[in-house]
């Protein structure tokens, strides 16, 4: 255990630095902007790292089940690092939306990864407790990310949002050094070609809904996946295993992560807006009401592993989303009169299935998986998530501008996630429930 404390610790930096580095560019990069100039590339700063971060997550994966996880997370430790120091030499738009790419692709492996060696170090029990730990530090760096980018702009240069990464990349990799990985991992043949169609195809959809005029991107995009699926078919060794969709409980999880990401779980980016636009609400008032999420989030995934054991998955997933869809009512029913303290209440409930089924989910995919392809299993739901979050957010960005003021435009969006709630609900109940095997291995 001595060592896995340390590979812990190296998992747990890592964490933060994806943490950090989100919440503090959002504080910092009006000023990098009107340093550099190209405000027109702003959005890009952030579409860039988005697109290389989520289109690599399915790679990251697939390698690490023929390559083992420590040598994998550190290159993309080091190359999230490299990206950081380019970031702060850049002398335009240009540069840094590059470099911010570069970022992107470091990220893209760093938190499947720590998600991967997590689930072959500890049992199941102790997986929700470990996840509760890196929730509570996102938590933690969205009240301090915002105060660090602030202190950098204001009493250093902005630059040192990105040299900030630095030491503690360094920290990140010697933590690693001492874990020894014990699975044997299998070469084998790489599918790039399966990879650049599906990559394309992924990266053409997400664009879709960064772009003013989508329709294009989002043809191309469908043609692409359909020719993927159509290549891959023929493949012998496909980069998708297909496996991995005739596994029923991996299917199932996936299906019902896309759609939960798809409804409630965007709806805290614009609560905010909500409180300052709607309530008049100071920023700090209104940003902290977000402690509630991560608070219950806590709560709902530090008991996980052991409620798996003792209740099985389905009946966690579908206690999760009915939580989820009767909060959500909560929401939908009194947010025009709601009162500060009930709304933050209401919150920390969702926090709490929230934390509960994004625990639950990361386990099953893990389980669900034979032990050859548990890395990819793992990395396609944290695919999944990303892209339900994505575009869940984006098409409540389109609810809220077309509404009439934020109040009603906060309506329609808990109508939209209600809505697609009632389907997770549905869904919830085809999730296999492995707890008889689980026990069985648990006690062995």
């Amino acid at each position: 255990m001595g060592k896995n404390r340390y590979v812990l610790w190296g998992l747990v930096i890592t964490t933060l630095i994806s943490a950090l580095d989100a919440n503090i560019m959002q504080t910092a990069s009006p000023t990098i902007v009107k340093q550099l100039g190209g405000s027109e590339l702003f959005a890009w700063i952030f579409v860039v790292y988005m697109l290389a971060s989520t289109v690599t997550v399915p790679l990251y994966g697939k390698l690490a089940d023929m390559y083992g996880r420590k040598k994998l997370l550190m290159i993309s430790v080091a190359m999230f690092t490299l990206g950081s120091i380019l970031c702060g030499m850049a002398n335009s738009m240009v540069q840094l939306v590059i470099y911010r790419g570069v970022q992107g692709l470091g990220a893209g492996g760093m938190a499947p990864l720590s998600m991967i060696i997590v689930g072959d170090l500890f049992s199941i029990e102790r997986r929700g407790k470990i996840q509760a730990v890196f929730s509570s530090i996102w938590a933690i760096s969205s009240i301090v990310g915002p105060v660090l980018g602030a202190f950098f702009v204001e009493t250093l240069t902005w630059e040192w949002i990105f040299y900030i990464n630095i030491p503690i990349g360094i920290a990140t990799v010697l933590c690693l050094l001492p874990y020894k990985e014990q699975m044997e991992f299998k070469k084998t043949y790489i599918d790039y070609k399966g990879f650049f169609l599906f990559g394309t195809s992924i990266t053409l959809l997400l664009l879709a809904t960064n772009v003013k005029q989508p329709l294009w991107y989002l043809v191309f995009g469908v043609i692409g996946l359909i020719v993927f699926v159509l290549v891959e078919r023929r493949e012998s060794q496909p980069f998708l295993s297909v496996s991995l969709f005739k596994n029923k409980g991996i299917f199932r999880a996936n299906l019902f992560m896309l759609f939960y990401c798809l409804s409630f779980f965007g709806t805290s980016n614009y609560i905010p807006l909500f409180l300052q636009e709607g309530s008049n609400m100071s920023i700090y008032k209104s940003g902290l009401i977000l402690l509630s999420i991560s608070g219950g989030w806590m709560f709902g995934s530090t008991p996980a592993g052991k409620w798996i054991i003792r209740f099985g998955y389905k009946k966690l997933f579908i206690a999760g989303s009915f939580l989820t869809t009767l909060s959500g009512v909560a929401l939908y029913a009194f947010i025009e009169h709601i009162s500060y303290m009930n709304l933050f209440i209401i919150l920390a409930v969702q926090g709490f299935s929230f934390g509960l089924l994004f625990a639950v989910g990361t386990i099953a995919s893990q389980e669900f998986a034979e032990p050859g392809i548990k890395g990819l299993s793992t990395s396609l739901q944290m695919f999944v998530r990303n892209i339900g979050t994505s575009v869940g957010v984006t098409i409540m960005g389109v609810i809220m501008n077309q509404a009439a003021n934020v109040v009603v435009g906060m309506q329609n969006v808990f109508l939209y996630a209600l809505i697609l709630s009632f389907v997770t609900v549905g869904l919830s109940f085809i999730i296999p429930d492995e707890s008889k095997v689980l026990v069985a291995e648990n006690a062995s």
